[in-house]
């Protein structure tokens, strides 16, 4: 792993649990195709399939995805019942009001325990594993493990913010 500067560093134990469980193996099961932010979050928070996943949010909003056999817009609402209904409860974080903070500002500006968020910035779903003095990895539909900087979702927008206490299956 290397930091924006290209100096390498440590990969930290936590990162380790996600190496089976990534952006690549979702999009093996989906023949190829990248599948959607909001399925491919719950699909790496709870360590399940992304069509289980998108059952899962059939199963909490029958009536908002009746027609969607592949759910390409998620409500944050709905993903958080969805983690709750896998076994990955979450815990709701308050922001500042008015405009969000951005990624990068969030993790580096202190006050987040090292752990297991999710995240939505600007119409996206994320993971961030955060493992302190600002260093956190991003997971998502494309990216695993990237460490997270500017090019990696940092600037974008917080909008809500969650941590999920029992980190990854």
């Amino acid at each position: 792993m290397q930091r924006e500067d290209g100096r390498r560093i440590a990969t930290p134990a936590a990162g380790l649990r996600l190496a089976g469980n990534s952006a690549a193996r979702l999009t093996l099961e989906r023949g190829g195709q990248t599948g959607w932010c909001g399925p491919a979050a719950i699909a790496l928070a709870a360590g399940c399939g992304y069509a289980e996943a998108c059952d899962l949010l059939h199963r909490v909003a029958p009536e908002r995805y009746a027609h969607q056999p592949e759910i390409v817009t998620a409500y944050w609402r709905d993903v958080l019942a969805a983690l709750n209904l896998a076994g990955q409860p979450s815990l709701p974080l308050p922001l500042p009001e008015g405009r969000g903070p951005t990624l990068l500002s969030l993790v580096r500006g202190g006050g987040l325990v090292p752990g297991l968020y999710l995240v939505r910035v600007t119409g996206h779903f994320l993971l961030l594993t955060l493992h302190g003095f600002g260093l956190a990895q991003v997971y998502d539909n494309r990216l695993s493990g990237a460490v997270l900087s500017v090019h990696t979702h940092g600037r974008c927008r917080v909008t809500h913010l969650a941590r999920l206490p029992f980190g990854l299956t």
